[in-house]
């Protein structure tokens, strides 16, 4: 289909109506049923045609979710390997290809309604937020951003942004058994919760990771159909090419690219905490491991978050311990066998009961330090979590999971636990508002932010208007 195909004009009028209602939007509240409705009742009418920025790995799955959606459109891709452009334009024809995905918001910025976001860690910040920027709805992988004052500009791109949907990539959180968890805590079936415990599978070489504590490889010949520059993007100082330690996966285990395991499992694990908590930011966190993290991530680490408690805990405060390397509490402390569940999993404590839950929903409830084999489960609506995102664009508005408002809260406590292994045994106190330690200006100074390349910079609230 060209842009000048008819079928295109109802979605034209739609962006016409994006660019108009921008005065509307930026003076409404996050989460405005106003700003929202007027937004879906432009979009009934018209498919959404969405902009994929990193089509491989990950990027597939959101695809396969999405291409039989009947109002549903590929608009254009962007990835720095062309192999991965040209598998694109084969599989759809018509559609913008580009290895970088800022000459698509220059050049070919009415071809599209909504973005997705599938790239390394490292560019989510700067390329949802440009997006938000250019009133386009966002589905981005998880964790949401990657610095932690990242939290700050991404809230203050969706304050701007009120009518826009969103979603962050945590496709687990729909999952029956998940959803069926959320609403056994929220109804406190098990009493008021006392605490939790999380915990990652093991840190080692495979697919997505090298081994703790790495330097980084030694640089080797970049492919003549890679393009390395745009694949580095913000990054101040470039990371070395390497096809094994790397590119295209590997770049999880690095300080600068990813978040070893406590920020790439965290939104699947503490988010059933937020979902039927509601908690607020951490008031404090403490990492230990037997050695800081240097240019690859830590292993063996067992941090803590705490909480403020209130009347819905069963303590003043309510604390998390997120451990990655598969370190499981002790369940007989607990008072629990020890259980079936071993890895990616959540476990929290309630006065009446406990819930252990894997991430793929699989769930264990005790009760008097007995597995129940016939607790009632709750009746919950099923959910789509690529189609509701895109209903919801369209104008049929559903429940969504995580709406970055959510994405980002989910997000923190899982960044405060990896960029704590800087500081070990150190007791950091977090100001969420401020997005600032109290007590330790060091962790400030290093820890908060980094120095963006000139040109890939997210833009700043200033320069949303």
């Amino acid at each position: 289909m060209t842009p000048e195909s008819p079928a295109l004009r109802p979605a034209t009028s739609r962006r016409r109506f994006l660019r108009e209602s921008a005065t509307l939007g930026a003076a409404l509240t996050v989460g405005s049923t106003l700003s929202r409705s007027a937004l879906a009742a432009t979009n009934k009418n018209s498919k959404l045609r969405i902009f994929q920025i990193g089509v491989g790995g990950i990027g597939a799955l959101q695809r396969d979710n999405l291409t039989d959606h009947p109002m549903v459109e590929w608009a254009g891709f962007c990835d720095v390997d062309k192999y991965a452009r040209d598998r694109m334009e084969v599989k759809f024809p018509g559609t913008f290809l580009t290895a970088d995905y800022r000459e698509a918001f220059a050049d070919h910025l009415d071809k599209f309604d909504a973005v997705i976001v599938d790239t390394p860690d490292f560019h989510h910040a700067p390329m949802m937020i440009t997006a938000l920027k250019h009133k386009k709805h966002v589905y981005g992988q998880k964790p949401l951003v990657h610095q932690l004052d990242e939290l700050r500009l991404m809230k203050e791109a969706l304050a701007a942004r009120p009518g826009l949907f969103t979603q962050m990539g945590n496709q687990r959180a729909c999952l029956p058994g998940r959803m069926q968890a959320v609403e056994l805590l929220k109804s406190n079936r098990l009493g008021k919760p006392v605490e939790a415990h999380v915990w990652t599978g093991t840190v080692a070489l495979n697919t997505y990771f090298v081994e703790p504590w790495s330097g980084l490889p030694d640089a080797m010949p970049v492919p003549p159909t890679l393009d390395w520059d745009l694949w580095n993007g913000p990054l101040a100082q470039p990371m070395p090419f390497h096809p094994e330690r790397m590119f295209p996966r590997r770049w999880r285990a690095y300080w600068e690219t990813g978040g070893g395991q406590l920020a790439d499992w965290g939104c699947h694990l503490l988010d059933v905490l937020y979902f039927a908590y509601d908690l607020p930011s951490p008031v404090a966190v403490q990492s230990n491991t037997m050695q800081a993290a240097n240019t690859g991530h830590s292993a063996y680490n067992q941090c803590t978050l705490t909480y403020p408690g209130g009347a819905k805990f069963a303590r003043p405060n309510f604390v998390v311990h997120y451990n990655d390397s598969m370190i499981r509490p002790s369940f007989a402390s607990l008072g629990l066998p020890v259980s079936a569940i071993t890895s990616n999993a959540t476990l929290i404590v309630c006065e009446e009961g406990s819930l252990v839950l894997e991430a793929n929903g699989k769930m264990e409830i005790y009760r008097k330090g007995k597995l129940v084999a016939d607790e009632p489960m709750p009746e919950v609506a099923p959910r789509n979590h690529w189609k509701d995102w895109a209903d919801c664009c369209l104008g049929d508005v559903k429940p969504l999971w995580t709406q970055f408002d959510i994405g980002v809260r989910i997000t923190e406590p899982a960044l405060l636990a990896v960029k704590a292994t800087r500081f070990p045994g150190q007791e950091l106190l977090w100001d969420g508002k401020a997005h600032r330690f109290t007590n330790h200006e060091e962790a400030n100074a290093t820890l908060l932010s980094r120095t963006y390349r000139e040109g890939f910079a997210p833009p700043s609230l200033a320069q949303i208007g």
